[in-house]
């Protein structure tokens, strides 16, 4: 496993396994040990509006599959969904980006059940949903992703959603300053 794909499955395992971590990655013979900052998955409405670099109302425009180039072929755990960005309330979103989500190992091939987490949904084409992205990149740039911190069904209609959102964003407290560790 080269030193992306285990960066990349560090970074996703650690924020969407509940926000933070560590991982170890090699790369000449040379350990390095980094400690992750990352966005709660599963808190609250204020939390997720702090920790997320960009939340957005998107239409799944797609099946969610397993993207090897997204999320490292030897990670079955990763699915992407490509949406459709309708509002843009946080950040700067490309039209159209990969969500990844991590789901249940197993079951019938194309069908995925969401892992562990109280606040995300498997995405179906054609429905609307409120997404806040952890990390990764917002403009879809190729050979990136983004990773999802909250995937909730859009309840309360686009324009509903905004306007929560955005009253949401408003008042939530500022990001904490998080310093990453990198141990040689």
């Amino acid at each position: 496993m080269g030193v992306k794909t285990w960066v990349v499955a560090g970074t996703a395992a650690a924020v969407l396994l509940g926000g933070g971590g560590w991982y170890v990655w090699e790369s000449g013979g040379e350990s390095h040990t980094e400690g992750l900052c990352g966005t709660p998955s599963g808190g609250t409405d204020a939390e997720v509006a702090t920790g997320a670099q960009g939340i957005a109302v998107v239409e799944a425009a797609g099946e969610a599959a397993h993207d090897p180039k997204a999320v490292g072929a030897e990670n079955p755990e990763l699915v992407t969904t490509p949406v459709r960005i309708v509002e843009s309330l946080k950040g700067e979103f490309a039209p159209t980006i990969g969500v990844s989500q991590r789901v249940e190992p197993g079951g019938a091939p194309g069908s995925f059940k969401v892992a562990g987490s109280n606040r995300e949904v498997m995405m179906e084409p054609g429905e609307r949903y409120v997404v806040a992205i952890g990390p990764g990149d917002l403009e879809a740039r190729p050979g990136t992703t983004t990773f999802s911190t909250l995937i909730e069904p859009a309840r309360r209609g686009t324009a509903g959603e905004a306007d929560y959102w955005r009253a949401v964003i408003a008042k939530a407290p500022p990001k904490p300053v998080c310093d990453d560790t990198v141990t040689q």
